[in-house]
């Protein structure tokens, strides 16, 4: 069983390759009501990620208060719904056809402006999403990263225990909501006495979308036939979306708008089953979110992090690079040398106007960026229509048919395209069209939470979004 990505001390990337011949099987597992052992025995578990443990964190891992969850409610609490789907660029609604989104927008609350956290990329994006907290608390900060305390780079990582901030499926689930957690990154092998009630070992490979939802509703469905004291109130999933065919094509290609025209296609399939099994607990209000990670922005020039800030081939520096953003970590013992290595790499990287370099401890304070292991000593930023990428000739060239042809990472602020919609749709009661305007993803944790009507996690933006009703 591939148990996630994980690339050894040497730099190889044995974890990728590991999950890119994993299969498409992978175990669904079924808890009880967590915490109720603990609170027998009088222990108060502590949390660390999806652990919850009664032991002290190790060092460099942050810790929270855990609570021992409770498998009654008093108050027959919504239904909640999360789909996120990857790579939605706000402007595909406009381009292709997508009645049931349209359905979806004229009769609930939504934005076409909605800011991921920096870097837009998939895994921080949903770790932010999820949290209500920036890298610098949840501590992933991209897809591929190094650790300098394990001394690992860690590729598309799916294990939950690296969390640093309390997910929105943990802080439901430790307050008594049933939940279920599917394809959703680092939501996997989760572990401790405080789990969701279904969750996956590992991310499946070569799975289409669809067969993603017909499981996700499949095992709803199930858990709905079971003999159980509550329904499920959080089903929480992910699908690709037209992300890939955006890195692939680009994203004014008409394949990308192919896609996100399928795409809503099974958003009306899946919505025909959700209202299905909304109807058998009229007791409850039911609630569709959809919500996106980025946008999508077109590449024009390579750029290869080594020869930009010329370090390439020196072993005593590791690199990691994701999207338009790298990393540098120098792993000098001797501070003058280590000193003399990063200003020289300052130097070199400051000769091309289309890169921004960073020292740690200089990087924006709103970026929420900084991390004692997990980011670099130097942090290199890309203008738009750059990405890096080791297939670059030189310190940069322009890109060709291979690609990518499309790409995110950026910021917001810099490029707008990396903005992009989400929804919230209330059943069978409409919340009537409502334009939310701009909304940042870190709102997203207190506002399920509010829906949910649990406390959100003590890290998260405590900031919720007013889903206002039109009048």
């Amino acid at each position: 069983m591939v148990k996630g990505t994980r690339v050894g001390r040497r730099g190889w990337v044995v974890g990728l390759l590991a999950l890119m011949i994993g299969g498409a099987a992978v175990d669904v597992h079924a808890q009880g009501c967590p915490g109720q052992q603990a609170q027998r025995d009088g222990r108060v578990p502590e949390t660390r990620g999806e652990v919850v443990t009664n032991r002290a964190s190790p060092p460099g891992r942050l810790r929270w208060p855990g609570h021992p969850a409770h498998c009654s409610e008093a108050d027959p609490g919504p239904i909640v719904f999360w789909l996120s789907i990857d790579g939605v660029r706000s402007d595909y609604l406009d381009r292709a056809e997508t009645p049931n989104l349209d359905r979806l927008i004229a009769e609930g609350a939504s934005s076409r402006e909605l800011q991921p956290a920096f870097p837009s990329l998939t895994f921080p994006s949903h770790v932010s999403m999820a949290t209500g907290a920036k890298p610098s608390e949840h501590g992933i900060p991209s897809n591929v990263f190094y650790d300098r305390d394990e001394d690992t780079v860690f590729a598309y990582p799916p294990w939950a225990w690296m969390l640093e901030a309390e997910p929105i499926w943990l802080t439901a689930a430790r307050q008594g909501v049933r939940t279920a957690v599917i394809d959703w990154p680092l939501s996997h092998d989760q572990k401790g006495e405080v789990r969701t009630d279904y969750f996956d070992d590992r991310f499946p490979r070569g799975v289409s979308d669809e067969q993603r939802l017909t499981r996700v509703l499949q095992l709803w469905e199930d858990d709905q036939a079971g003999d159980h004291d509550a329904p499920l109130r959080l089903i929480m999933a992910y699908i690709t979306g037209p992300d890939s065919v955006g890195h692939i094509h680009g994203p004014d290609s008409d394949v990308v708008i192919a896609s996100m025209a399928r795409t809503d296609e099974l958003i009306g399939e899946m919505l025909e089953q959700i209202t299905a099994r909304f109807d058998q607990h009229p007791e409850r209000a039911g609630y569709v979110i959809i919500t996106t990670d980025h946008g999508m922005a077109k590449v024009e020039t390579l750029v290869h992090l080594g020869h930009l800030s010329q370090v390439e081939g020196d072993e005593r520096i590791q690199q990691a690079t994701g999207g338009n953003v790298g990393h540098l970590f120098f792993k000098i013992e001797d501070t003058a040398e280590r000193e003399k290595a990063v200003a020289e790499a300052l130097a070199a990287i400051a000769l091309h106007p289309f890169a921004t370099a960073y020292r740690q401890d200089e990087l924006p304070k709103a970026w929420g960026y900084e991390h004692p292991t997990r980011v670099g000593d130097v942090v290199v930023v890309l203008e738009n229509g750059h990405t890096f990428s080791r297939r670059a000739d030189g310190v940069s060239s322009p890109v060709d048919d291979r690609g990518p042809l499309g790409m995110h990472g950026y910021h917001p602020d810099t490029q707008p395209e990396m903005l992009g919609p989400a929804i919230f749709w209330r059943y069978p009661e409409p919340l009537g069209k409502t334009n939310l305007g701009p909304i940042h993803a870190l709102q997203l944790h207190a506002t399920v939470a509010q829906l949910l009507k649990i406390t959100p996690a003590e890290q998260a933006d405590p900031d919720a979004i007013e889903l206002i009703e039109a009048e």
